[in-house]
């Protein structure tokens, strides 16, 4: 049975030494080439894991979602409320790199309204809209042609702070992929983790860089004139919520360069190097020269000595990559019909 209610963050620890998933899954952790963490997420998490892996059963979600469950099996859970949505979510696409569709592409979906105990809720779904899956700049990607898309996005506030998620998915093919779609996944985001802490030379391996250079700022411009139709939840964006998740997206920002500083120091065989600026909020990546390369044991070595937790965690149509720490978790979602990673979701 879940919980009603997600206890206090501050409580809270996120565990696991390095990129890899939950014990309940060791077989597919080996199957991928990934260890296991040395401690697992507990049933005290903020974010629960009802099941790590299964392409049917898997079920790893943030707070808004979870609480949409609980909600709807109740009589006075979920209210369907707006049906002009599509300004809502808009920013929070751009955010992640989604343009929101092509004018006359995007539908305006469902809102609807949640209002827990200690907070409030708003999520839209059903939003429809067509464009062109982020690229990476400079290579030439198979994907990169207009797509019909469909996105479901969710925010709210509670006692522990603000949460918001946005998730991207192709509109059909997911029956399409072949049975062992979830390991070839899980190994690219493996490789993707290892570029992004600099631990990798593999330049085809750079777009969850470059999602997250774009995303991870102090400042986020895109978000600059969000605003809710929900008054208690509106005073709080524009009270705590604001500062609260620029806050999380720098403290993330300065665990990823942490990362990769300490990487260039640690496995660099031509000594210490400066690391490039970027125009973004990450380190450039540098050419790393090592003999072998770096990998599971360096990462988990990198990411522990930064705080920074990582699991990889196959769910039923994509594959989250879970960045915990004290202050909050941040998932990036990989999607295998898209080829791309492209959704997100952030809470505290």
């Amino acid at each position: 049975m879940k919980k009603r209610c997600a206890p206090r963050r501050d409580t809270l620890v996120f565990l696991g030494a390095c990129a890899g998933v939950l014990a309940a899954g060791m077989a597919l952790v080996g199957a991928a080439g990934l260890s296991p963490p040395g401690r697992q997420v507990d049933s005290r998490a903020a974010l629960p894991v009802y099941s790590a892996l299964g392409a049917e059963s898997a079920d790893v979600q943030f707070w808004p979602w979870q609480l949409w469950e609980e909600a709807s099996d109740t009589e006075n859970g979920i209210y369907p409320w707006l049906e002009a949505s599509g300004e809502l979510a808009a920013p929070w696409l751009d955010l992640f790199g989604w343009g929101m569709g092509q004018g006359e592409n995007a539908s305006n979906g469902q809102v609807y309204m949640a209002l827990p105990e200690d907070g409030d809720c708003l999520y839209v779904r059903g939003i429809r809209f067509t464009d062109t899956p982020p690229q990476i700049s400079g290579l030439a990607t198979p994907n990169a042609v207009q797509q019909e898309l469909t996105a479901e996005f969710a925010v709210g506030y509670r006692s522990s702070g603000f949460a918001v998620s946005c998730l991207v998915y192709a509109a059909d093919g997911y029956q399409n992929l072949p049975e062992d779609w979830q390991e070839t996944a899980v190994q690219r985001c493996r490789e993707e983790l290892l570029y992004l802490f600099n631990l990798s030379n593999d330049d085809q391996r750079l777009q969850l860089y470059q999602r997250l250079n774009s995303m991870l700022t102090p400042y986020p411009w895109a978000l600059e004139n969000v605003s809710f139709p929900l008054e208690p939840l509106e005073e709080y964006w524009q009270g705590a919520g604001r500062d609260q998740l620029a806050g999380m997206l720098s403290t993330m920002q300065g665990m990823v360069r942490a990362a990769q500083y300490n990487s260039l120091v640690l496995y660099n065989a031509d000594g210490w190097q400066e690391p490039g600026e970027s125009w973004g909020c990450l380190y450039n990546h540098q050419t790393l020269y090592a003999d072998p390369m770096p990998g599971e044991a360096e990462m988990a070595r990198v990411l522990a000595d930064v705080s920074l937790d990582v699991q990889i965690v196959p769910l039923e149509k994509q594959v989250m990559v879970l960045f915990g720490w004290y202050g909050g978790n941040l998932a990036v979602y990989y999607d295998p019909v898209l080829d791309c990673f492209s959704g997100y979701a952030l809470q505290q």
